[in-house]
């Protein structure tokens, strides 16, 4: 585990650049938009929106309680990496605790935790995750997916280094109506080389990803908790 964390150290990981939901201006708002219509913003699943829907759904001005609960669900797949090595393994486990540590951290937030398994419905629509979500009791969803690409040219330059291109996506929904107020992309660039105890240069890449999405949920959870923060309460 200690020489994982150390190479992961040493890995130069550049470019960060963030793309997050900007605050609506604070005269955007009808007045009593919320209280114009009590019924539901979004009908049944696969109907269709009229326009009297959609202008409510636009002026809708969300409110959360003082204190919230977030169920994070983990929309991309490493499972391959996971079972290769128990030092992966750890990693990424560290990486989530220290994820939801950071969300935690918030005055507005009492519980961060992942949604559990037996609760994710097989369609991943959002219908579907927000009622497991309300079942969780969760106010908050919050979905994310990492995604890595891998710069080729490089290794005809030299065959122990590698560069690449990791981006994390981050979409937060309000389970009580089924708004999505909050979305951030995350990318960082990062390069690293070989070290004689990877297996193979493929582990030298994985390691150089891992340390790259790690970063991206940091900076996405900094990102959230500042906008909590500028939320009316409910």
């Amino acid at each position: 585990m200690t020489k994982y964390l150390i190479v992961i150290i040493a890995i130069l990981v550049t470019g960060c650049a963030t793309v997050a939901t900007s605050h609506r201006p604070s005269d955007y708002y009808k007045a009593g938009g919320n209280e114009a219509n009590n019924g539901p913003l979004f009908g049944s699943t696969g109907e269709s929106l009229g326009d009297i829907d959609i202008d409510r759904i636009l002026n809708y001005e969300l409110k959360l309680p003082a204190q919230n609960r977030i169920a994070i669900l983990k929309l991309s797949n490493d499972s391959y990496w996971r079972h290769y090595s128990n030092d992966f393994t750890q990693l990424n486990e560290t990486i989530a605790r220290d994820f939801v540590g950071q969300l935690r951290e918030s005055e507005r937030v009492y519980d961060a935790s992942f949604l559990p398994s037996m609760l994710v419905p097989e369609q991943r629509t959002v219908p579907y995750l927000r009622e497991a979500a309300a079942r969780y009791q969760a106010d908050l969803l919050l979905a994310y997916r990492s995604s890595c690409r891998t710069f080729e040219k490089y290794k005809f330059i030299d065959p122990n280094e590698t560069k690449a291109y990791c981006s994390v996506e981050v979409v937060l929904l309000d389970v009580r109506s089924g708004i999505v107020p909050f979305t951030v992309v995350s990318s960082n660039e990062f390069s690293a080389r070989k070290e004689l105890g990877d297996t193979n240069f493929n582990e030298t890449i994985k390691k150089a990803e891992i340390a790259a999405v790690a970063e991206s949920l940091k900076d996405s959870a900094t990102q959230l908790t500042s906008f909590l923060s500028s939320i009316g309460t409910l």
